[in-house]
């Protein structure tokens, strides 16, 4: 199956405080990483559920038609569309929900294709020019997302480790793009180079070094909650420790000596 480009519409949610005091820009900014983190997170659950289902289906694993797919985030679902390409437009051929919680909702059902609605096929486009912005690549497979943000949207470029026990962060990317999808307006690298994060068995918590920003970034909500453990994050730049736990974060004085 050629390689997919996944694409999410979700609204990004918070209130950037322009005017206020540093403290409270700092908290701000931290509450938005959390739900732009949890937003990746939520939405990778969905995918990853509906690409199980997938791999049930004989017809589904053997189309090649299927490019990529899209996904529509609603209050009850997350409605994942898989799609191909007729005409050179993009058409939905495979459909699927999945409950917020991560359950599939019901079978993966093969639709008559069906060009998708403009703001879903602006996402789709969108999707395809991130992956051709020029950046380190650190995975053959690389999973593409996109969410809306401010008056334009966040492309972001995911790479995929080859071993479920092994987080790839380096190659992570923040593509910025205009409200018209049409221009990428700028790019921000999520980690260095090919850093990995290994998630080991018997460790109750993981451990990162951040040595670009001052503070977590969307990337590390997102890993802990893929991990389902605690990640403590050093910023080396200021030498500040921050704990990542269930979607929140804080600074802390230091890392507990029976967790290092």
């Amino acid at each position: 199956m050629a390689w997919r480009i996944r694409i999410v519409a979700v609204a990004v949610l918070g209130i950037w405080l322009a005017f206020a005091p540093a403290k409270a820009q700092d908290e701000a900014a931290l509450r938005m990483v959390e739900q732009v983190g949890a937003s990746l997170y939520q939405v990778d659950r969905a995918l990853r559920a509906a690409a199980k289902e997938g791999e049930r289906s004989r017809a589904f694993r053997r189309d090649e038609r299927v490019q990529g797919w899209v996904a529509d985030v609603q209050p009850d679902a997350i409605r994942i569309t898989y799609v191909g390409s007729e005409g050179g437009a993009p058409v939905g051929l495979y459909r699927v929900a999945v409950d917020r919680s991560g359950k599939v909702l019901a079978a993966l059902e093969r639709i008559d294709p069906a060009p998708l609605d403009g703001r879903l096929a602006m996402q789709h486009a969108i999707g395809r020019k991130a992956r051709e912005v020029e950046r380190t690549e650190c995975s053959n497979e690389v999973e593409t997302l996109v969410l809306p943000a401010g008056d334009g949207w966040h492309a972001y470029v995911l790479p995929r480790a080859a071993f479920p026990d092994v987080y790839l962060l380096g190659g992570s990317y923040r593509v910025e793009l205009s409200a018209s999808g049409g221009a990428v307006t700028g790019m921000q690298p999520l980690a260095s180079e090919c850093v990995i994060l290994q998630n080991k068995p018997t460790s109750g918590a993981l451990l990162f070094a951040e040595d670009r920003g001052t503070m977590p970034n969307e990337l590390h909500v997102y890993i802990s909650r893929l991990a389902g453990k605690p990640l403590y994050v050093t910023t080396t730049p200021n030498g500040r420790t921050w704990l990542i736990q269930d979607g929140r974060i804080q600074s802390v004085q230091g890392i507990p000596a029976s967790v290092g």
